[in-house]
């Protein structure tokens, strides 16, 4: 259900511009979103709509610049001691949005919380190699680490809550503060988000003082609202056949740029079928990637040969790939036992959400999968639905995308042995001894340059057993009307930067 639009009157500085000029009282921007945030918590959210909306409203002491490394954030500075300490530096006059100040001592609280709960949370596994933090006064911390562990400059992306908030539990997410530029206002399960500015933020006041997030997950609808204005903004949920008819509408502006949100097909390795490496290539091989790419997706995407785009300083294109190749495809069923009975091999399950773009990217899979012999039984789900299933290994085969992948640590994360459901996103169940050694190598390795060889040889590990077919790399597609200004799009989508956006009037 659409709620009503409550538009703040406020007052508003002039924008200067040749063609618009500030409209009064227009405050507010409507974005539209494919499906619902499920948990707002920056410690616990793991699905993207969560991730990004919350980014806007929770900061780290670091982050990632739009080149892939790790600057300061709410740290000043930060420096890695004896390989096995990180001493930091806070900015001063930082404060939540509830006006407290902001001290090493928050820091500490929010990582314990992590640390001393049960749930699970994307940060807790490397927040565990801490040995103990160490204040030096309100500005300042050391992070003495078990052993030297580089994923631990990462989870130091972990959003920060007032120490006060670190021994509730269940916070409803109205009640979360945070340093960011914009806080939680109102949170509609299934409907809508609400963020409204924080005049205190520390890099200036936004501009914008009322976000609202609303979930449409109809592509046409999302479409047809951005065409007659009732929604702002759409990033990286427009889909692609739309890109050329909102280029032609003078109200819109649409911006495209390369991507680093990866999309797979994923396998259960536990499945009788899919554990057997002949089946999976004989899978990736009936999969035509260019010709979806070109009818489905319309050139919007890029062939994939890995979760880590190509730009990422530790991508390593020389893998094995799976071309486009049928034949060889119903030569590896033959061989594998598996030969054709009244026309088809074996059957298999296939998740997907209910997206429509998905559901026409599943079709085409399921499609050549039936030209090789294998019968698809397509199922989507809303996408609650979906993701659960996804996350507690209820599938055989399903499509999932990676989104902003920044980090090669990502490789732990989807596929080692031991970040297994609950304790990580390896939802397929792959387990390969090597790489759990390379990953363990990898990780104690805190000179990022330095662990560059041990990341590439674990993806050509993975290309060669096949726990995903890769399939392409999303190009970023935004699209806002005309009156949004100032908003410059972060690789990989996401709303960082939006406090620096205005809005201006629109001319008929």
């Amino acid at each position: 259900m659409r709620k009503p639009l409550i538009f703040l009157i406020l007052l508003t500085a002039l924008f200067p511009s040749s063609c618009h000029r500030q409209s009064p009282g227009v405050s507010s921007l409507v974005i539209g979103i494919e499906g619902t945030p499920t948990n707002l918590d920056p410690g616990y959210a793991t699905d993207a709509y969560s991730m990004q909306i919350a980014d806007l409203c929770f900061e780290g002491l670091v982050r990632f610049d739009r080149k892939g490394e790790l600057v300061p954030w709410l740290a000043a500075d930060f420096s890695v001691r004896r390989n096995d300490e990180i001493a930091v530096t806070l900015r001063r006059g930082i404060r939540f949005q509830d006006g407290t100040v902001f001290t090493s001592g928050d820091v500490a609280a929010t990582i314990n919380r992590i640390l001393d709960s049960p749930s699970y949370s994307p940060y807790k596994e490397a927040l565990s190699h801490i040995q103990n933090i160490v204040l030096q006064g309100p500005d300042g911390l050391v992070i003495r680490m078990k052993e030297p562990y580089a994923p631990l400059l990462t989870a130091l992306t972990i959003g920060i809550l007032p120490h006060r908030l670190a021994a509730e539990k269940n916070l409803p997410p109205e009640k979360l503060i945070g340093t960011g530029p914009y806080r939680i206002y109102r949170y509609d399960v299934a409907h809508a988000v609400e963020l409204r500015a924080f005049a205190g933020y520390w890099g200036g006041p936004p501009r914008i003082q009322r976000l609202l997030f609303r979930v449409v997950p109809n592509d046409l609808t999302r479409v047809l609202e951005l065409e007659k204005g009732s929604i702002d903004l759409l990033v990286n949920a427009v889909p692609p056949d739309a890109v050329g008819t909102l280029r032609h509408d003078k109200h819109v502006r649409v911006i495209t740029g390369q991507g680093n949100s990866y999309e797979y097909l994923g396998f259960n390795m536990r499945d009788p079928l899919l554990r057997i490496p002949a089946v999976r290539r004989a899978i990736a091989h009936a999969i035509d990637r260019q010709a979806i790419i070109s009818s489905v997706l319309f050139n919007e995407a890029e062939p994939a040969t890995g979760i880590l785009p190509p730009w990422n300083k530790a991508y390593d294109g020389n893998v094995q790939q799976y071309g486009y190749n049928p034949a060889e495809a119903e030569q590896l069923l033959d061989e594998a036992g598996f030969p054709r009975r009244h026309g088809y091999r074996f059957t298999l399950d296939f998740k997907t959400s209910n997206n429509p773009l998905s559901i026409r990217v599943a079709q085409a899979i399921a499609y050549e999968l039936g030209q090789i012999g294998i019968k698809v039984n397509l199922r989507s789900y809303e996408w609650a639905t979906f993701y659960n299933d996804i996350r507690h290994g209820n599938f055989q085969l399903y499509t999932l995308r990676w989104v902003n992948v920044m980090d090669p640590d990502i490789y732990y994360y989807a596929f080692d042995s031991r970040a297994f459901p609950p304790s990580g996103a390896n939802r397929g169940y792959y387990a390969n001894s090597e790489v759990d050694q390379l990953l363990g190598q990898a990780r104690s390795i805190l000179n990022s340059n330095a662990s560059l060889p041990v990341y590439r040889r674990i993806q050509r590990i993975i290309a060669r057993d096949l726990p995903y077919v890769s399939l392409w790399y999303m190009k970023d597609i935004t699209a806002m009307r005309d009156r949004v200004r100032g908003f410059r799009p972060f690789p990989g989508g996401g709303y960082r930067g939006i406090n620096k956006a205005y809005i201006v009037r629109e001319q008929p």
